[in-house]
């Protein structure tokens, strides 16, 4: 009786170390197509955003299958029906494709124009920097259309998020604030 139950309890820990693996490979795959992302329709040859079925991609990667497809495109609905070929993009690199990754990189070792501090290395948990436009109006990075992006952020400068909130609010309610007598 005894042997029986060692074999039961170490067949169980088997599968359960199978299925954890399986799980966290699912999870890797998971995080590695969340997200917004740019890619360049295949059909009118312009940049457009996309978001993958990451839950699905991550069921697939469960069970050992690959599985991509579109869950959303700034080109739908009119274009729902599509090949969705622009996934072939994605499959090779889809880090150097997502929002956050572009805006992470741009914002990376730069300074904000206000206050001169080191913009810090983002976070999902943190509060995001925001941009001067060229009409210097404050802008958060992450309410620019994904397909703007690299636009706003070319022509844009940095700014930390401490600065954008309080030039922010000067802008917007510049009936509220009274003028230091320092400068910025």
């Amino acid at each position: 009786m005894v042997p029986e139950i060692y074999t039961l309890i170490a067949f169980l820990v088997i599968v359960a170390a199978y299925l954890l693996h399986r799980i966290l490979v699912g999870g890797q795959e998971f995080r590695k197509f969340s997200g917004k992302m740019l890619v360049t329709c295949p059909e009118t040859h312009e940049r457009v955003a996309v978001k993958i079925a990451s839950g699905r991609a991550a069921l697939a990667a469960t069970v050992g299958k690959e599985h991509l497809e579109l869950s959303q495109c700034t080109r739908w609905p009119e274009r729902k029906d599509c090949d969705q070929a622009c996934l072939c993009e994605l499959e090779a690199d889809p880090q150097a494709h997502s929002i956050w990754t572009i805006a992470a990189k741009w914002y990376e070792g730069k300074h904000c124009v206000y206050c001169g501090r080191p913009i810090a290395p983002f976070s999902h948990l943190d509060h995001p920097p925001a941009l001067v436009n060229p009409e210097d109006k404050i802008v958060d990075w992450d309410r620019i259309t994904p397909e703007r992006l690299p636009e706003a952020l070319a022509s844009g400068r940095a700014v930390c998020w401490n600065c954008g909130i309080i030039e922010g609010f000067r802008q917007h309610k510049p009936e509220l604030v009274i003028e230091r007598p320092w400068k910025h």
